[in-house]
């Protein structure tokens, strides 16, 4: 079955509330304001791929940045077997090398990479994660992830919703770095707040999202070792693995990275650097082959793999690995407006577990806006 090609189809302007959270350019505020996530992770249109081979048809949603690479990088697969995905997502990567390596042309590998997964699949009649090895579990366990600043009041509401919810872990958003001097005392404040909601039988992560330096860093941990938290999210801009390395020597708080990290070289740098919580992203590091391999690596460094968002494609990889390697499923319970548009058949969690089901392919369908 051979590829036909990709082209977009459709295109939607993203527009959401601005949730505040720390971020790297709150240096710049007095420029940049305070931005949306989505607008913060420039995703400001979502565009819908498709991809054809014979008498079937896979779609993606990615940003239109992303969108049109992904058609231009794709010309070179016409006439390839649906089948030949290692082949052809080794090809791309070294075609690619002179802009690549990161950033867009990475995230528009993972769109090729992962509809091929889902042509393919879908010709084999089977979900995605039987040709990626098979089930595991028969359920993921998520954990709920938002909880960003606000009046103390509504986020402990918030926190102990979760907890009625099923919830067994949940992540909050830091407020604070070092642009602000008062930043510690208002992140622990936050910390303080949800622990007094829901005590310390349900584990809580925070997430810095690449804004702390490693003495801001330092003195956050030292603060936070008392709250018991589960992980402490990219603290660092993502090529200072120094900082990563010297940090994790300095707390007993596990660091996580890799959001914001690509291919299995990036991943083989954060496990040197002491880093045993990887949170790669299907539809940004690569697409499910590279995932692959990541999960391999961790393994062998007894690791465990956490992934960015709990998007369709990185829930079947989860379940494609051992628990002792892939644990749980983050699962962001609002701002979902660049993930879904116009898609149906997405897993929701019930009590606080996902299961995916046995749909063809990733289990998701394209319904054409009115």
């Amino acid at each position: 079955m051979k590829i036909e090609g990709v082209r977009i189809i459709g295109r939607e302007k993203v527009e959401q509330p601005v949730y505040r959270y720390v971020k790297p350019t709150d240096y710049y505020k007095n420029i940049l304001g305070e931005v949306s996530p989505t607008e913060a992770a420039m995703i400001n249109e979502v565009c819908t791929l498709e991809m054809r081979a014979g008498d079937y048809a896979a779609y993606y949603n990615t940003t239109s940045d992303v969108a049109d690479f992904a058609v231009d990088l794709s010309k070179k697969l016409n006439g390839l077997d649906v089948s030949e995905i290692n082949m052809a997502w080794d090809m791309l990567y070294r075609l690619s090398l002179p802009l690549g390596r990161a950033g867009v042309m990475m995230h528009a590998l993972s769109a090729i990479n992962i509809l091929m997964y889902d042509l393919y699949s879908r010709y084999l009649g089977v979900p995605a994660y039987r040709i990626m090895g098979g089930p595991t579990r028969k359920k993921i366990r998520a954990y709920a992830s938002h909880l960003h600043p606000t009046a103390i009041p509504e986020l402990q509401e918030e926190a102990r919703k979760y907890v009625s919810e099923g919830y067994k872990t949940m992540k909050m958003r830091f407020i604070s770095g070092p642009s602000d001097v008062d930043g510690v005392s208002k992140n622990i404040e936050l910390v303080r707040a949800i622990r007094d909601a829901v005590g310390y039988d349900v584990e809580l992560a925070g997430d810095a999202w690449m804004s702390w330096n490693y003495n801001f860093a330092l003195k956050m941990v030292k603060k936070l070792e008392k709250y018991d938290m589960a992980w402490v999210e990219e603290p660092f801009m993502p090529d200072d693995f120094e900082a990563m390395k010297m940090l994790t020597l300095k707390t007993d708080i596990p660091i996580s990275e890799g959001e914001h990290h690509y291919h299995v070289y990036d991943f083989k740098r954060l496990l040197d650097a002491g880093i045993r919580i990887l949170q790669p992203d299907a539809v940004w590091t690569g697409g499910i082959t590279p995932m692959k391999k990541i999960a391999a690596l961790a393994e062998t460094y007894g690791a465990i793999i956490v992934p960015h968002t709990g998007n369709v494609y990185n829930l079947h990889c989860i379940i494609s690995e051992p628990e002792s390697v892939t644990p749980v499923a983050e699962f962001l319970t609002k701002y979902r407006e660049w993930m879904e548009q116009d898609m149906e058949g997405i897993p929701f969690p019930v009590k606080g577990y996902i299961e995916l089901g046995d749909r063809p392919g990733f289990g998701i369908e394209y319904k054409k806006p009115n």
